[in-house]
């Protein structure tokens, strides 16, 4: 499973990741997680507002800190 963050480095962004770092730990299987600064990933996605969440190239959240338990039904939908 391939999980991406897009958007620059920022207090959200850091938070997102601490929610995706908890809604994967109990997850069994390869789990890559992925920064993505560069503004050209915004465009290929459509993405307006960061941080954005991408699992498995289809964006899950944009300009939003999910939880994680929001986070773990997005993996069991995606998995």
């Amino acid at each position: 499973m391939e999980i991406k963050v897009l958007g620059k480095n920022s207090s959200n962004r850091m938070k997102l990741l601490k929610n995706i770092e908890k809604g994967t730990s109990n997850e069994k299987g390869n789990i890559e997680v992925t920064l993505l600064e560069d503004e050209k990933y915004l465009s290929k996605y459509g993405i307006s507002n960061t941080p954005a969440l991408v699992i498995n190239d289809k964006v899950i959240s944009q300009g939003k800190i999910l939880t994680e338990k929001e986070i773990k039904h997005y993996l069991k939908i995606l998995s």
